[in-house]
């Protein structure tokens, strides 16, 4: 919050800051990953795989492990079609890891 002009009036989240013709815009994808790199180093996290788009990895498989139905988070991530939201849920669910290594011949354990 302190990257955010405090006195816009926007939906807007990530905004332009400063005193430039841009202030209160938008952020840039490529702005936002310079904030968001500065903002994980401050909180002593950065590495280099933590990006806002492995966050939107993250969000979308934790929702649909969670239950969320896929047309929702289709919905939710802005995809017109179930193909292009599903290279987002990499599902970790206990049932998916035993079919598979039953599929491979690994024994349960």
């Amino acid at each position: 919050m302190r990257e955010r002009p405090a006195d816009v009036d926007t939906p807007w989240v990530f905004l332009v800051g400063g005193r430039g013709k841009r202030r209160g815009e938008p952020l840039g994808y490529d702005a936002l990953v310079r904030m968001f790199a500065r903002a994980a180093q401050r909180a002593g996290v950065r590495d280099a795989w933590l990006t806002p788009h492995s966050l939107r990895h993250t969000h979308a498989t934790r929702m649909f492990e969670g239950g969320m139905r896929e047309l929702t988070l289709m919905t939710r991530l802005g995809h017109a079609t179930p193909d292009s939201m599903k290279v987002y849920t990499r599902v970790s669910d206990p049932e998916v890891v035993k079919d598979y290594r039953r599929a491979i011949g690994e024994r349960d354990t």
